[in-house]
Formats: structure tokens, C-alpha cells, sequence
């Protein structure tokens, strides 16, 4: 171990080594993002970010042209009590009532409570600050609800609508101005149930919300044309049908409407450390991500090589004879298909998953370690100690695990380190033509997913964020094991070691 320590080739190798393993094992633990789905969250959820944004620290850098997200809802879920004094008073008629609901949640506690004694709207507002002076890229709402009503006969008895506005105020005036953030949503009434409402888009890419209030006109520069205070408003409005209850207008019920996870985003154009793909996905957690994998491939997959590998070569060079024979002729027919092509062709007939992936990586990578190790073997079996064994009365496998094997761990070493960077190379070629795993994110997967957005074909060079950290990565992950095999080259093999 000190000799390893000592060599500088072993010591830089391990330095890279050690760091890309505490981001295999830590970073995914700290990465809350989606790697995989579209937005980086479940389906139906609002993304993390626009799609293509660059990364968020370019505004710092470069200038005001690059904008960051703003996060309305500092805290969608209403958990938490000292985030809840940003919601300004809310805003009711006579009859209706709004409370903070600390035992009742979507997914945990922790929900506004509106009551309807009678019909009438309710109103909960916020006031937020953008701090750029051009527009967002988009912006979106998203929010869940349940109802408790006492109108359950027939779904239209009780009739509900929410809309969101955004306004603001006019300097040295009292009144405000309101542009609607989205279209009314009518909500169902399903007791005792919670619902999600998808989250809505504002942007010129929504061609009916802009026909509709802005005559044709993009939204955002109109609604955030400068730096101001801006407030959003949720408006629940509540009615009931009156010829389901033979035009009774006093039969009123109390109606709950539980409102959580109102979740509103001011897109930018940059966000994060290396910004999104084409999908709305965040690169960095692909690329930690990524790490872990790549790291279980190429691991996983020069272990097995070399397993293979050491099985065939101890059994060809110590049993010899027909089985010798029969097991190179079979190596040297794989030796001479084309690595590439044959793994193509594996890959589609079992599937393209990551275990697929490790099994096709691994057996075809055993080849050229079996003719070593059998070369080895070969000459140990010759030698006086062996012959010795024999004469002591030892079998076949005694000799070979007591004896053989201990005589060419140096060679599994140094073969394990230098396999397994052919390994991770293999997947990233795969991924990259897009023959990878479909169930996990690795590094090549990300090159490829560059390679079938069509941004390639504008400029890759504005992009490098999303191409060159995985291609380092792949590099410098398959250099610190090629540092390492040559250093325990240099330190095992008698002919290298120095003196």
C-alpha cells in the first residue's frame, strides 16, 4: 500500500477516483430533481425550469440578459407557519370564511380552509418582486384542492370556479391594475377527495390564453414590462344550483374547499448550475446521476469480464488437451467479431436495460484476459513447487485455488483496473447511439440526448455545458483507472518493478 501511495501516477488516479466515488455515492442524495422524466418531475407536475435554459449563474457573469426563476409560493404546501404571514390577509364576502388548516394536507399537514356558509367568492393574495427588465420566458400555476360540501345528490348542485390574476399597483394611486394570469377553471365537486389541477402555461407558445385576453399579443411583456411589485391572486368562487332544491334559496350548506400545493413560477431563461436539456430536465442531476451509473457499469462490467476471463484461462491452460482447444478456438472466433456490431445486435435482441447492458459489456470484454492468464498458467504448472504438490498427494482444485490463483492475482489487478474503462467507454458509445439503458440516466445517455434534440444542428458550442462535463467526466473517470493499472503495472511486475 505505501509503494501505491508513493507512485504519482497511482496517487493522481486514486485523487479522481475517490472524488467521482463520493459523487456516485452522496451527490444522488442531495439532487432532487428528476433525471429522467420530462420537467424533471412526475408527469402533470409544473417543470423545474424552461426548457434550454443556460446555466443559472450566467446573469452574474455575462449580464442582464439572462433572467432566473421566480418562485411566487415560497411555500406551495403551507407547512410551514412562518412562510404563511407572506399571504396577505384574505380578501371574503359576507358568509365565507378563510383559516389555516394545520392537520389537513395533500400529502402532509397543512392547508387553507375557505368556508361557504352561503355563495360568495374568497380571495388569498401575495405579493412577490421581478427583479429583471425583460420578460420571462413563461410562467405557470398549478394547485390542488378537495371539497366537503353538503350538496351531494347530483355534481352540479354545487357549482365552483377559481382563477388566478396577477396585478399591480400604480404609483401614487389607489387602484390597481389586473392582468388575468389564466382562464377560470371550473373544479368538480368530489367529497372527501383530493384533486390536482395541471399546471397552466402563459406564454406566446399558448396560443388561445393570448387570443383570448391579449389579442393575439404575447403576454409577458405586457404583464411584466418592468421591475415591480407584482401580487397574485387565487379567487374561489362558490354557487349553487338553485332548481335542484325546488328554488329554495335559503336551504344553504356549508361547503369546504381545502386548497394546498399552490405552486407558482416565474420561468427564466437560466437555472441551476449547467441548466436544462431540450425536455425541461436539469443537466447537473443527470450528470451526478450519471455518475453512480456509469460508475456500476463499468465496475460491474470488468468484474464479470474479468471472472470470465480467469475461469476460461485457468481451465484452458491447466486442464489442457481437448478443452484447451476447444475453449480458444472459441475465443479466437470472438476475437475476430467486431466488438461494436455484435454488442449492437446483443442489445437489441435482450433489450435495452442497464443489467442488459452489464451482461453484453461484460462477456464480450473477457477474451484477451483468458489468453493472458492462460499463457500464466501455462507456465506455473511447469514449475517445481507445482510438481511438488502433485507428488504430495494435492487434486486439481486444491492446486488451482491454493496455488495457481494466488500466482496471477497481479494480473487480475492490473486487468480489472485497465477494463474498466473500455467498460464505461462501451455504455457511452452505446447510449450514444442511443442503444443505452432506457431506465437509468448515464453519461452517454446525455450526449445523446444532445445528439437527437436538433440543437446540434443550430451551434453545439453555446451548448457546451450540456456536452463537455459528461465527456470530462467520462474521460477523467476512465484516467484515474488507467493511472492506476499502469501503477500497479509498475509495482507487480517483476520486469517493471523498481529497485
Amino acid at each position: 500500500m505505501k509503494k501505491i501511495f508513493s507512485n504519482k501516477k497511482a496517487s493522481v488516479g486514486l485523487i479522481i477516483l475517490v472524488f467521482f466515488t463520493l459523487v456516485a455515492v452522496v451527490g444522488p442524495f442531495f439532487t432532487t430533481y428528476d433525471p429522467l422524466k420530462e420537467g424533471s418531475v412526475p408527469t402533470g407536475k409544473m417543470p423545474v425550469a424552461y426548457h434550454l435554459s443556460t446555466p443559472g449563474w450566467y446573469g452574474d457573469l455575462l449580464g442582464g440578459n439572462y433572467t432566473n426563476n421566480i418562485y411566487v409560493t415560497p411555500d406551495p404546501t403551507f407547512s410551514d407557519l412562518t412562510k404563511l404571514s407572506l399571504w396577505e390577509n384574505a380578501t371574503t364576502d359576507p358568509g365565507v370564511y378563510v383559516v389555516y388548516n394545520s392537520s389537513t394536507g395533500m400529502k402532509g399537514k397543512g392547508s387553507l380552509e375557505m368556508t361557504f356558509t352561503r355563495e360568495g367568492n374568497a380571495t388569498i393574495s401575495i405579493d412577490f418582486r421581478y427583479p429583471y427588465v425583460i420578460p420571462p420566458t413563461k410562467f405557470g400555476i398549478e394547485w390542488s384542492y378537495r371539497v366537503d360540501t353538503q350538496y351531494t345528490q347530483t355534481r352540479e348542485q354545487a357549482n365552483l370556479t377559481a382563477s388566478f390574476d396577477f396585478s399591480y399597483k400604480i404609483p401614487g394611486t389607489n387602484n390597481a391594475r389586473v392582468f388575468p394570469a389564466g382562464l377560470p377553471l371550473r373544479i368538480g365537486v368530489v367529497n372527501g377527495d383530493w384533486n390536482s389541477v395541471p399546471w397552466h402555461e402563459s406564454s406566446s407558445s399558448n396560443p388561445r390564453l393570448s387570443r383570448t385576453l391579449y389579442d393575439g399579443n404575447d403576454p409577458l411583456p405586457i404583464i411584466f414590462s418592468k421591475t415591480r411589485t407584482y401580487t397574485l391572486d387565487l379567487t374561489v368562487q362558490f354557487s349553487r344550483n338553485e332548481t335542484a332544491y325546488g328554488g329554495n334559496v335559503t336551504a344553504y350548506g356549508n361547503t369546504k374547499v381545502f386548497i394546498d400545493n399552490v405552486n407558482c413560477v416565474v420561468f427564466g431563461n437560466s437555472f441551476g448550475l449547467l441548466g436544462t436539456d431540450d425536455l425541461a430536465r436539469d443537466i447537473f442531476t443527470q450528470l451526478v446521476v450519471g455518475t453512480r451509473i456509469s460508475f456500476i457499469i463499468g465496475m460491474v462490467s470488468a468484474i464479470l469480464s474479468v471472472g470470465l476471463g480467469l475461469i476460461v484461462g485457468l481451465a484452458a491452460g491447466y486442464i489442457g488437451g481437448a478443452t484447451d482447444e476447444v475453449l480458444m478456438r472459441f475465443n479466437d472466433m470472438l476475437l475476430v467479431i467486431p466488438t461494436l456490431p455484435l454488442m449492437i445486435v446483443l442489445v437489441f435482441v435482450l433489450g435495452q436495460s442497464m443489467l442488459n447492458i452489464i451482461v453484453v459489456v461484460g462477456v464480450l470484454g473477457w477474451m484477451g484476459f483468458a489468453r493472458t492468464v492462460r499463457s500464466a498458467v501455462l507456465t506455473l504448472k511447469e514449475r517445481s513447487f507445482i510438481e511438488a504438490v502433485k507428488s504430495a498427494g494435492g487434486g486439481r482444485v486444491y492446486i488451482i485455488r491454493r496455488h495457481i490463483i494466488p500466482n496471477v492475482f497481479p494480473l487480475i489487478y492490473i486487468t480489472l483496473a485497465m477494463s474498466v474503462p473500455g467498460a464505461i467507454v462501451a455504455e457511452a458509445a452505446l447510449s450514444w447511439l442511443g442503444l443505452g439503458p432506457l431506465d437509468v440516466m448515464s453519461w452517454g445517455r446525455i450526449l445523446h440526448q444532445f445528439e437527437v434534440s436538433g440543437t446540434v444542428a443550430i451551434s453545439a458550442f453555446p451548448m457546451w455545458y450540456w456536452t463537455i462535463p459528461p465527456g470530462v467526466c467520462i474521460a477523467l473517470l476512465s484516467l484515474s483507472f488507467v493511472l492506476i493499472g499502469y501503477a500497479l503495472d509498475e509495482i507487480l511486475n517483476p520486469r517493471l518493478r523498481e529497485r
